[in-house]
């Protein structure tokens, strides 16, 4: 799904001259593959559990389903951090185009911040998609083009109404795709700690909320007794 949006992310860029924007090119797919691997595995997870009649047998166990299941999704999620090498490779080879990287360690914090709020984020999802029998039918529909557009993941949010500018700062993605496209500058980012702060403090808040809402649709199925009904 990344190196697809590249393709086309670097090709709009190349047509328009504007190929000094590389790296929107590279954040932007990366951004969009994690949460969407996320969301889609968050819900399939909980879903084939379910079908597999495993799922009693997992939240019976000592932890917690919550830590077991934000662990499975994390780990998936990882997969997508090399799509960020591969939309690089694909600029240099295919449109010629070298994007320096000008802060290491600012992108390896920022990747990680990211990975973790993304994850936080995901899980709370599953809580939505799984009150109904077929989880996979709520992931089709999810659009999430316009939570990039708020973010400002590819058009920043300059561009954007002035009134839009304070929902964007409360979604995880606006830091991370700041963060990652600074990593890529030769300026000196600013305010690192209080912006990887704000990341993980997001992270933080989706964890949790993620945790609750996980808890309470399985204390509505183990009421509704529908737990292991697919």
């Amino acid at each position: 799904m990344g190196p697809l949006f590249a393709i086309i992310i670097f090709s709009v860029l190349k047509n328009s001259g504007r190929l000094d924007l590389a790296g929107y090119a590279l954040v932007a797919p990366f951004l969009l593959a994690i949460l969407q691997q996320g969301i889609f595995q968050a819900g399939e997870v909980f879903a084939r559990d379910r079908d597999g009649q495993t799922l009693e047998l997992v939240v019976a166990s000592p932890a917690p389903y919550y830590v077991v299941l934000a662990s499975r999704v994390t780990v998936v999620m990882m997969v997508t951090i090399p799509a960020f090498a591969v939309s690089w490779i694909i600029g240099w080879l295919v449109f010629g185009v070298s994007v320096t990287l000008h802060h290491p360690a600012l992108l390896l914090a920022a990747l990680i911040a990211t990975l973790f709020a993304a994850s936080g984020t995901a899980v709370a999802t599953t809580a939505i998609f799984c009150y109904g029998r077929s989880s996979r039918t709520l992931q089709a529909t999810v659009a999430y083009w316009p939570i990039m557009l708020l973010a400002g993941v590819l058009v920043p949010v300059s561009y954007l109404p002035d009134s839009v500018e304070p929902l964007s700062r409360v979604v995880f993605l606006y830091w991370s795709a700041n963060l990652l496209r600074d990593a890529l500058l030769p300026a000196e980012p600013a305010d690192v700690l209080l912006r990887l702060g704000a990341l993980v403090l997001l992270g933080v808040i989706g964890a949790v909320l993620g945790a609750y809402l996980v808890n309470r649709m399985l204390d509505h199925h183990k009421r509704e007794g529908t737990l292991g009904l697919s």
